[in-house]
Parts: structure tokens; sequence; C-alpha cells
């Protein structure tokens, strides 16, 4: 749409490709097929044959998506009261037979891959894969992804002027829109996802290896496709892993190259006909469109990056630069596919040829290539690898920061010295925490890798001149600022100058002798692929959308339930042919069964105004027919959220996770309304709009009704009384919106209108993501816990709160809040009836310490970014504290004691906040977190608020 650029218009504009996703007919939905089947007759009389009844198909599923082996199943079934329920299948063999006979999925081939006779392998080498487009076809079709599903790239500005992009998926880039620039009229483009990495099959011992090739679609929400439970990622192909008889490994390693981007070729043929020519295909309405299938993304780690790119060693596969160039901090010519394929041809143009490997090897390493002779990318169309290969933040970010960031400060702040910060900070309900330090730890996962990024900046602070703290602070700005869902201009200018900042402050690393090798020896250089591969992320963003939609974590979640579950519940025997078994059973089970829900629930999924019934064959006329007998009429529904409601399959994994996130928000309405709740409310919300942040207590509380002075005593607060007292005097001055601050009432003597209170430990806050006001963020547990065994001066934990109710959290970031150090939770035993409660204290309240930010050149400080907070105290010296409701609570944070030197041998974890008096707010705690306090750019777009 076109749009005058005087004055901008409210609200962002969206541009989407003219013409581009053209309905060219009506097809066969995910029920025609069900309706097609060869057993379509049987199940007008039963609809789950070929189980007999909705119970024994009940069963059947259980027993196929549980664990046991089919030796447990038999024993299961040899039970007497299983026997009395007379089950046509008695054997776990037949119950896999009587699997075979569900509707067909995509099938699975195999095809022995020849060796050359003078590089034989010591094991048959055998490619196991599924065509591609059929398992494409298959995954577009399901109605559960619909409302994710898009077909049309466009272009977000943030206003009519068109001056400031916004890129939020994959077809909001220049890449998409290049690409459907460049196919016919009309044309639909489907942008394919590909992810290979070897995954260790065996447990212990065995040395069995699998080599996945996984498939999806890049048309989806990321916020859809990052879920693994959903399995949105098939498995496309095992490719063989060779043992070669070959003794030299550099000889090795090119047949291997080799075989890899063959088996690629046979696998991908299809896609790429489909990119060439185009490809009728359903969408899960129906819809049939013209499709096209360039290649959008390969999420592989590094070394599959450089194998698919075809480099060698020291080779940047995104851009220009080898290793001399690696920690220049220039971003390099992106390395074109022409130039790669010149490189091979001009190995040949002397007269050195493929099949005399040892020269053509020694020859490319010379050329900068791997051995590969014919790439899988070279009649690919569209295919570029330096854009296709997008950065992978599970390996290019996380494992980096392991591999290198967190040696960095280990070497230079020492291993004891940073191991007994680690063990002394306060844990948090739902992170973890080192108290044996981070030196030691071996196996290191990507969650593992994440958690020490938490507090790693603030807990080395002070330890190390501050210059190594900005450069090491630097990268994590970068990755942070680099997983948000959204970006402009800005916030993408914001990630290149994080990594611009590291390259100015890199050299303090080699000054103080941090950057070692294994035998403590200083490295002088920064040959670094990973730091390469940081400058193609800016580049990225423009071009293929946010970062985070092409991270591995899902991938490498997949393998465990495509590949390793499999192999392992089989008899060790030709794992490949069981894992193909074992997927092709799961996808049956699955697909029946949200067949035969949606039957069951009279659900027709397709789009109300398709007229007719072409593409249903007979079954679907024989299935009118019966309708009519039973005065009974399909709903007619085109939306995945609208279906969910509607099913109840026999498992309700099928729509994700078994453990939904809570929403304390709804809960809240909800018991609102409940006239016979207890009052107060145990799930209530924020005090301004009902929609900022949501909380949940324990029905009873957790210490038994206490009086104010056992309050004091426990919890060693002298003033709480005089708190109560000064809560009571703004309650009558009909204060909204309370603050910690002003002096104590100067009539003290006045007795309260209560005397006794009821107190909880703990409260679990919930707030909406930054980014999406509409989506809920993950429940945090706030501690206010009195001294216990273990916890000598109790257990608090620190919590933004709001002072001015004008400011909004979290896109104010700390402007109208506070940090405050949570002391008690509690509520006020009200006096029997018929006496009327006390006025304003029928709510959850808590008494807090304010923690006043320090002022800084300028706040906050330029190595750390971290704000400083330090204890407010009165003119006596005693902390500033006061009650406030709880509704004012905001989020719950992580404050980190600044040490100015080396901190105290006697300090524990559940002594050291208690000891300190100036703490660093921990932007680093979590990504919303950091969001907030950084005040990242939110790029409102019309599908987020």
């Amino acid at each position: 749409m076109d749009v005058d650029s005087g004055e901008a218009t409210s609200g962002p504009c969206t541009i989407h490709f003219p013409g581009a996703g053209k309905v060219v007919s009506c097809g066969a939905t995910y029920l025609d097929g069900f309706n097609d089947d060869r057993f379509s007759e049987e199940r007008k009389e039963n609809l789950y044959y070929p189980f007999s009844s909705r119970p024994e198909w009940e069963m059947a599923s259980f027993l196929l998506n549980s664990s046991l082996s089919m030796q447990e199943i038999d024993h299961y079934l040899q039970l007497e009261l299983t026997k009395q329920n007379n089950l046509s299948f008695k054997t776990a063999q037949r119950l896999h037979e009587i699997t075979d006979l569900l509707p067909p999925v995509p099938t699975w081939r195999a095809r022995v891959m020849k060796t050359t006779p003078l590089y034989p392998s010591r094991t048959p080498v055998v490619l196991y894969y599924r065509n591609t487009v059929e398992v494409l076809q298959d995954l577009m079709k399901s109605p559960l992804i619909c409302d994710s599903l898009n077909f049309t790239p466009l272009q977000i500005f943030e206003d009519s002027r068109k001056l400031v992009r916004v890129y939020d998926s994959w077809l909001s880039g220049n890449r998409a829109w290049q690409m459907q620039s460049q196919l016919p009229e009309g044309a639909t483009l489907l942008g394919t996802i590909l992810s290979s990495d070897k995954t260790t099959v065996s447990v212990i011992t065995g040395n069995r290896v699998a080599h996945p090739l996984l498939i999806s679609l890049a048309n989806m929400n990321t916020d859809l496709l990052s879920k693994a439970s959903l399995y949105l990622f098939n498995l496309l192909a095992l490719l063989p892993v060779p043992k070669y008889i070959e003794r030299k490994t550099s000889v090795r390693g090119v047949l291997e190259n080799r075989l890899y981007h063959e088996c690629l070729d046979i696998v991908l043929e299809p896609l790429k006909t489909a990119a060439s020519i185009g490809c009728l295909m359903s969408d899960p309405v129906g819809q049939v469109r013209v499709c096209y299938t360039p290649l959008a993304s390969a999420i592989v780690d590094t070394p599959e990056a450089s194998l698919i790119a075809c480099t060698g060693g020291k080779t940047s596969p995104f851009t220009q630069a080898i290793y001399k160039d690696f920690g220049d901090g220039k971003l390099h010519p992106p390395r074109l596919a022409t130039a790669t394929l010149q490189a091979i041809d001009s190995i040949q143009a002397r007269n050195i040829f493929p099949q005399d490997l040892p020269a053509y090897q020694r020859a490319s390493v010379t050329a900068r290539t791997n051995g590969v002779v014919s790439p899988f990318w070279r009649d690919w169309p569209l295919a570029e690898p330096c854009k296709f290969l997008t950065p992978e933040p599970l390996h290019h970010w996380h494992k980096m920061f392991w591999d290198h960031d967190a040696k960095w400060a280990i070497q230079a702040v020492g291993a004891s010295h940073i191991d007994f910060r680690f063990s002394i900070h306060q844990p948090i309900v739902g992170y973890r925490s080192f108290k044996e330090g981070i030196s030691s730890l071996k196996q290191v996962t990507g969650r593992a890798q994440r958690d020490v990024q938490r507090y790693l900046i603030p807990l080395i602070s002070g330890a190390v001149i501050p210059k190594f703290i900005t450069a090491l602070r630097a990268l994590m700005d970068f990755r942070y600022a680099g997983q948000a869902p959204r970006f402009n201009q800005t916030s993408t200018l914001r990630v290149q100058t994080a990594l611009n900042e590291f390259h100015e402050n890199k050299d303090i690393i080699q000054d103080l002798k941090a950057r070692v090798n294994p035998k403590g020896v200083p490295i002088v250089h920064w040959e670094i692929p990973k730091l390469e591969f940081m400058q193609s992320v800016a580049p990225s963003i423009s071009a293929s959308g946010p970062i985070m939609q092409w991270t591995a974590d899902t991938t490498e979640h997949a393998h465990i339930t495509l590949v390793k579950d499999p192999a392992r519940s089989g008899n060790n025997h030709d794992f490949e042919v069981q894992i193909c078994r074992h997927l092709d059973r799961q996808s049956r089970v699955r697909r029946f069964d949200l067949v035969t829900a949606m039957v069951d629930a009279g659900v027709d999924f397709r789009l109300d105004d398709i007229e007719g019934d072409e593409g249903r064959g007979d079954i679907g006329h024989d299935r009118e027919e019966r309708d009519k007998e039973d005065e009974e009429v399909d709903v007619k529904i085109s939306s995945s959220e609208e279906l969910i409601t509607r099913l109840n399959p026999v498992s309700q994994k099928l729509f994700g996770s078994f453990r939904p996130k809570q929403n304390f928000f709804l809960k809240a309405r909800l018991l609102k309304q409940d006239a016979s709740a207890l009052l107060p409310l145990r799930i209530f919300t924020d005090n301004v709009s009902g929609e900022i942040s949501a909380f949940k207590v324990n029905r009873d509380p957790d210490l038994k009704t206490l009086t104010i002075e056992q309050v004091s005593d426990l919890y060693s607060l002298p003033d709480f009384s005089g708190a109560c007292l000064d809560f009571l005097e703004r309650i009558q001055a009909k204060t909204q919106t309370f603050v910690i601050g002003g002096r104590r009432s100067l009539n003290q003597s006045i007795s309260l209108p209560f005397t006794r209170v009821k107190v909880w430990s703990r409260i679990c806050i919930q707030t909406k993501t930054y980014f999406n006001t509409d989506i809920l963020a993950d429940s945090h547990t706030i501690f206010a816990a009195p001294p216990s065994p273990g916890w000598e001066f109790g257990r608090q934990n620190a919590a933004v709160v709001n002072i001015n109710s004008s400011f909004e959290w979290p896109r104010s970031s700390l402007e109208g809040h506070c940090v405050v150090l949570v002391k008690i939770i509690f509520t006020v035993a009200q006096p029997r009836k018929p006496s009327p409660p006390v006025d304003g204290t029928h709510r959850f309240l808590a008494y807090c310490e304010r923690l006043d930010v320090v002022n800084q050149p300028p706040p906050p400080l330029e190595y750390r970014r971290c704000f400083v907070l330090k204890r407010a105290r009165r003119v006596d010296g005693t902390p500033f504290g006061d009650i406030i409701p709880v509704s004012q609570f905001r989020s719950l944070v992580d404050i980190c004691p600044r040490y100015r030197s080396t901190p105290h041998a006697s300090l524990t974890r559940s002594s050291s906040q208690y000891h300190s008096d100036e703490f660093f707010l921990n932007k680093y705690f979590n990504k919303e977190l950091f969001f907030t306090l950084d005040k990242v750019d939110p790029c409102l777009t019309s599908t987020a608020k």
C-alpha cells in the first residue's frame, strides 16, 4: 500500500509483496487424506479401525508413545487384568503390525552409496531418506500450524513515513522479498530450513554415531517453530557415517566431505526441482498454491558450516576472511557461491583431477576448499551459502562464551577467587547456582553456559581492571541484544556497536595474559572463527530476520526425540532401520490421533467459503450421507486455536507440552468472580491496570498467626509496628501508590487497630514480555523467609516496585520504579465478625527496604553497564523500610554484592547479601530484564503491542 510520506499516521505500516501467494485451486485437506484411505469403508462403522474401539486405541497409543521395550509391552499384555480387556493385539509385534495399517505418512527409502574401490569402507554406506516435497507437504497441511503459517513476504515500517524498518520474521527480511521478486507472478515462496549435525547414539560405550538431516519451514512464526514438543522439525534423512580404511586423516576427510554433498544431492533433488519450476501444494485449509522451495537457512555448527560452504581450514564460510583476519573487527566481503565454484574449477584447470585424492587434497588446501567437487547447492536456484548459512546462537555465541570469555575471566581473576565469588552468591529459585564455582565444570551444556553468563559480569567487577570488564561486558551485550525477537535499524546498530566496543578493548585481555592455551602459554593472536562470524550477525538480521529463529536449541532437542531415543529403545542392531520404523509409527499415531479427534468432534478444517465437495472423494459423500442420517453437520473451521478448543484427542501432548505455562492473570479474573473465594484473594493482579503483573500465594500462611511483637523479633525489625502505623496513616490520606520514604510518624503511641498478622515466606509473580505485552513471561518466586537453619539471616530476594503509576513496567525501565529488598510478606489478621475489617489492609502487604541507585558518571557506569544500588538508611543508620501493597511489585531481580576487594573468607551464600551495603543490579539475570534495563527499542508492529 502506498501512504503519503508527510505526517506519520499512528501505528505501523505493513506492505505485502503484491500478487504473491495466489491460490490456484481447491485441494485436499488433512481430513480428506484420511477419508481417502484404503480402510475408509471400515471406518464408517468403526472410526478407530484397525483398532476395535476408542478405549483400545487409547491403550495402543499409550503403549506406542511410552518408553517400554517390546519385551516389557509383552509382559504387560500377559497380565490377567489386561487380558480381561480382550484387546485385538496380544503381543508388541502384533501391535506394531496393526499400527502399520494406519493411514500412511511419507515413506522411508534406502540407497546404498557406491564407494571408490581404492578407498573402501569397513561397513556398507547406506543412505536412508524420504521425499523432501512429501515431507514439506505433510508438515504444511497440518491444521495445528494454520494460524502461524504465512506465505507473503512483507515489509514492516514503524509508521507511514517508511523510514524505520522492523524485522520480526524471515518473511519480513530483505532476502525473502528479493527471492519473491525473482519468482513468477502469483508464486508462493516456501523457505526451507535444513539442519544437520552428527550426534552420538550410544551411551558410554559403543561409538555409534548418527548424522541426521532435519527439515522445517521458515514460513511459520518463530514462537511456534521454537516449540520442540510440536515436532515441527522432521527427520528427512539419516546420512551415512562411513568408516573408511584409508589411514590418512586428510584423505578420509575429503572422502567424507564428498559423500555428504553426494547424499544431499540425492535427498534434496525434489526441492531443487520445486525451486526451479514450482510444484502444487495444499495449505492446511485445502487451498492449492504453486510453491517454490529455495533454501532459507541451514542451522549448523561451525564445522558443518565449513563443510556446507566447501571451505577449507582456517577460512570463514561466511566471508572472504582467513584466519589472519578473524580478529580485525571488520566485515569482509561475502564468500559468494561463484567464487567457491571458481576455486574448485581452478584445481582441475591445473590438471589435478578428483580421482587423484592425495594430490587433489593438497591442491584444495592451497585453494582453501575442502576437496568437494560438486557442492549440493550448485544447482539449487537462489541458494547462496553466505546467506543461507545464518548465525547460530547456541554454538556461535553461548559455546564461544564458555570456550573463551569464561576462560579469560578465570585466568584474569584466578580460579579460586572466581569460584569463591560464584559460591557465595545467593541462589534464586528456578535458576542454577554454582556453590562449587565454575572453573572445574566439565561437560558444560548450553543451559549451563547461559547460567554462567547471568552472573559473570557483576561477580567479577572489582576483581580486575575496568577495561577488562568492558571487553567482556561488550560481548555479553552483543549476545543478549542479539536475542531480541524483533529488530529495527536502531536495535541492529546496538548489536554491532557492542561488537565494535569489544574490538576496541580486546587488547587488555592479552595484556593481562588471560588468553592462554591449555598449557597456560599466552596466545598472542585472535584467530577465533566464531569471533569473525559475529560480524555477519547485523547483516543477517536485515536479510533473514531475528537471529533466535535459527538457534540450534530446537534441533538439538529434536536429535533426542527423533534419533537418540528411538535408537536406544532397540536391540542395538541396524539402529538406522529401527529409527526409521519407530518414526514412521510415531507419525502414523500422531496423524491418526488428530484426525480421529476431528471426526469425533464433527469438525471439518477448511475455509468456510469453499463451496461444494471437490476433492473429498466418495468417502466424503458417504460421510455426508451418514451425517444426514444422524442429523448432524460438520462444523467448518479454519483456525488452529478454535480447533484445539474443540478436540479431545487420546494424547493431549498432540498440542505440545503436558505442562503449559500457568496464567495467573486469567486465574485472578476467574477467582475475582468467585464469591466463596478466600479473602484476600490468593491470586490477584497489579494495582494499576491489572495487566502488568499478577501474583499467587499459597492458600495457607507459612507461619502461624503472629503478633506484631513476634514478627519484629523473628525478622529483627524493631520499627515494624511504626511502619504499620505509617501505612494506616497513608490509607487514611487516600494514598493510591505507596512509596518507601519519609519520616516515621511522631505519634507512635497510638495503638494499632490490629495486633496479629499472617505471614507468607514466598510469593509467585508473573509479568508480560517486553516485546509483546500480550504474551506471558515465566513466573518467578520472591522469597521473604525468616531466619532458619542454613539461612541465619533469613532469605530475602530483591524486587522492582512501582512508585509512580504513570510509568508502566517494563517499557518505562526503572523510571517511576525503585528496587527493594522484600523482608516480610503478610496480611492483617482481621477482627472477627461482626467487626468490620481494618480499612485498606484486606490485601497482601510487604515490608520492604529501599535500595537507592547510586549516582554514576553517567549512570549506569560505562564499563559494566549495571546500576549500583546502596541500602537507604535513616539518620540513625537503620535501613529505610516501609510497608507497601504487594500489588505494586513488578519483577523479581538479582542483586550482586559489590566487592571493592577480595570478599571476606567468612562470607557464605546465606550471609553475603546481609553483610553488603552496595549491590549491582544484575541486568544479565534474564533476557526480559536485560531488554528492560537496557531500554531496547520494542519495535512495535501491528501484531505486537
